[in-house]
């Protein structure tokens, strides 16, 4: 029986329940779905992750995103040693996350475009806060060490607007632009007003802040971008496992030998 769990969109959930020989996914989060109907192998659950897993048996594969600023570091380090202790041996762990940070490869933006500020700014009251929001630079070494192996890395570009001349990225940059329309006050006022570097910033200048970034963000000419990074590793199998314990008990038996006194 393949088992899945999900923390991310419910559309994602429900697409992968479709998916022909995946026996049963659980979708979790900490509010209930929005959906009424839901295929008979999809389970949509309303939990915290960050809480002991009560689950009875481990999964196959374990997918989430857009996770960036729901947790402090210690926190997540206890979330991916949950994964680790509830992923079968040979089972998958897999994230994606965006950047916050607004590129320009170009040169079509200046330095001080108010898009590059907003994401710095951004990025800066998270850390102020104690939830990073860039942990997708984290994620492959964290992962790492809660013990999976098997790491690979993937990064995708995220265009800000249609500018993008391949169709598949001006897609999604039309559909990333309704995303920041939608969302990007909501942000700013609630990472610079309340956790602002150096200080909080007032109600009156993030307002300031969003009105020169609409502005730019509908200007085609402006080639900016975030950065979305897909981390994917396996737990050891069985035999790895007990590989790697004989490889560590040597090493420390070794280093144990090298520190003992000397005769003279």
């Amino acid at each position: 029986m393949f088992q899945t769990l999900i923390k991310t969109s419910i559309f994602w959930t429900l697409e992968l329940a479709e998916v022909p020989g995946l026996s049963t996914v659980r979708g979790v989060d900490l509010y209930p779905p929005p959906e009424t109907w839901l295929p008979p192998n999809c389970i949509m659950e309303v939990d915290d992750v960050l809480q002991e897993w009560t689950w009875r048996d481990q999964f196959d594969l374990v997918h989430l995103r857009q996770m960036m600023g729901s947790f402090t570091i210690p926190e997540w380090n206890k979330f991916y040693k949950q994964c680790y202790d509830n992923i079968k041996p040979g089972g998958w762990i897999e994230q994606m996350e965006g950047n916050p940070r607004v590129r320009c490869d170009d040169g079509s933006v200046p330095d001080d475009n108010s898009c590059l500020l907003f994401g710095l700014q951004c990025c800066d009251a998270a850390d102020n806060w104690g939830r990073p929001v860039t942990w997708a630079d984290n994620m492959k070494d964290e992962m790492e060490k809660a013990g999976f192996v098997d790491i690979h890395v993937k990064e995708y570009q995220w265009p800000i607007g249609a500018w993008a001349k391949d169709p598949i990225l001006k897609e999604a940059g039309r559909l990333h632009y309704h995303q920041w329309t939608s969302g990007m006050e909501g942000w700013a006022m609630f990472f610079l007003t309340k956790y602002g570097v150096p200080e909080p910033w007032t109600v009156e200048e993030v307002q300031v802040l969003m009105a020169k970034v609409r502005k730019e963000i509908q200007n085609p000419r402006n080639h900016i971008y975030q950065v979305a990074r897909r981390v994917w590793g396996r737990k050891p199998t069985a035999e790895e496992e007990e590989a790697r314990k004989k490889t560590k008990g040597t090493e420390a038996k070794d280093k144990e030998i090298k520190a003992e006194p000397k005769d003279n």
